[in-house]
């Protein structure tokens, strides 16, 4: 009768856990980045003097990419310091979002655990795997004792049902599901996700589904292995690990089922990402900016997605349009098929791998009154730049149509 996540830790204790206990288990990675690595360093140093499984950690550079000011700088300096002095691997700046590197580094695999210093570590439950987001503290922790303590959450399963038409990626199905279970619907779950539509849903449209889980407050998210887990896997070399599933009389908190099928593109509105509706629905909504990227959207499948419907016309004079591959390997198969040339020929601006934006701290950012269509994963006042600014979340497919028309749309203009 055991969920997903229950089976994960019952795997660590070694012995038959369920949702509510509180257990300490060792973790197969960890992650810190630059917003909250220097404080993890800082903490790190106050319990210990080695990194226990350097293999297992990661330090990221890509909030703060390239970095703006002379503190940044330094605090950036104490983490490059810090990896080469434990043995760390360190992505420098531009190499790309910590949560796309830390899925193409191998560090990560079905069946296991891995904590980080951001709220939307649950990405890498697209791997078949638990991982969450973590403080400062507890980053410190495992780095020095491979170490982490969890309540461990009880489970929502979510089972998607039917075929994907036309161009519905994973964002619209997110936007959808936070649309149902509303703000904190998930707060301190799991979501485990099933159904017939799965073998339609890609790797990378996976990992935003999981991403997004955050925005419900969730604690993790589990996608289910399968041949697309696989065959992503043997893409990029990783292998290993002992796939996880949930036993079939499982109790959860909650059951959600969403026919994609009937589904089309949708648009959160600004302020509350759970406020989605049908991009179909809005009058004409004219936009300054358009982003493309993050650890939501910013993979391969979104970035080229983009280029096909750009291919051959110009983005609509009155619009900015930022393109941020999700990492420097994205970015580099991007620009050998030759789709970073189609974008910036579109009029795009396609800047080297980072955050960028969607964090809001220095590049990117937003004027007074202005408004932006991003494939981010948040939009709260002030999330992006001025707080009278308004912010509108959708799929790369919405952007790349909304960037060539000028307003939010999911069509192109006749040629």
């Amino acid at each position: 009768m055991a969920t997903a996540v229950e089976k994960l830790f019952s795997r660590k204790t070694g012995r038959p856990v369920h949702a509510g206990e509180i257990v300490v288990v060792e973790v197969d990675a960890c992650m810190a980045h630059d917003v909250n690595g220097p404080s993890t360093v800082r903490n790190f140093g106050e319990i210990a003097d080695k990194v226990k499984s350097p293999e297992k950690c990661m330090i990221v550079l890509d909030h703060f990419a390239p970095c703006p000011n002379t503190n940044i700088a330094t605090q950036h300096k104490l983490l490059r310091e810090f990896a080469r002095a434990q043995g760390i691997h360190l992505a420098d700046v531009c190499k790309g979002t910590c949560h796309q590197v830390m899925l193409e580094s191998g560090k990560l695999y079905p069946g296991c655990i891995a904590v980080a210093t951001d709220s939307h570590t649950c990405s890498y439950g697209a791997l078949n795997m638990f991982s969450t987001g973590v403080g400062a503290a507890e980053a410190a922790i495992a780095f020095a004792s491979d170490q982490c303590w969890f309540r461990v959450p009880e489970s929502v399963r979510v089972e998607l049902c039917g075929k994907p038409q036309g161009k519905l990626s994973g964002k619209d199905i997110a936007l959808e599901l936070l649309r149902v279970l509303g703000p904190g619907g998930a707060n301190y779950m799991c979501l485990e996700f099933g159904g017939d539509a799965m073998e339609h849903i890609s790797f990378d449209s996976r990992v935003t589904v999981c991403n997004m889980t955050a925005e419900l407050g969730a604690k993790g998210a589990i996608m289910p292995f399968d041949s697309v887990t696989a065959a992503w896997m043997k893409e990029y070399g990783i292998s290993g690990g002992e796939p996880v599933a949930a036993d079939n009389d499982a109790v959860y908190a909650k059951r959600v089922s969403i026919d994609v099928s009937r589904l089309e593109p949708m648009v959160s509105l600004p302020g509350e990402i759970c406020d989605a509706v049908p991009v179909s629905s809005l009058e004409k909504v004219w936009v300054d900016q358009v982003f493309i990227g993050t650890c939501t959207n910013g993979r391969y499948e979104d970035i080229a997605l983009a280029a096909e419907l750009m291919k051959g016309r110009r983005i609509h004079p009155g619009v900015r349009l930022l393109v941020i591959p999700a990492s420097a390997q994205v970015g580099e198969r991007l620009r050998r098929e030759g789709l970073l040339d189609v974008l910036t020929e579109a009029g795009a601006s396609v800047f080297p791998s980072s955050c960028g934006p969607c964090a809001g701290l220095h590049m990117g950012l937003l004027g007074d009154g202005e408004v932006a269509l991003s494939t981010s994963n948040r939009n709260s006042p002030g999330r992006m730049g001025s707080k009278s600014a308004k912010i509108y979340i959708s799929s790369p497919y919405v952007a790349a149509c909304t960037a060539i028309n000028g307003y939010i749309c999911d069509r192109r203009d006749p040629e």
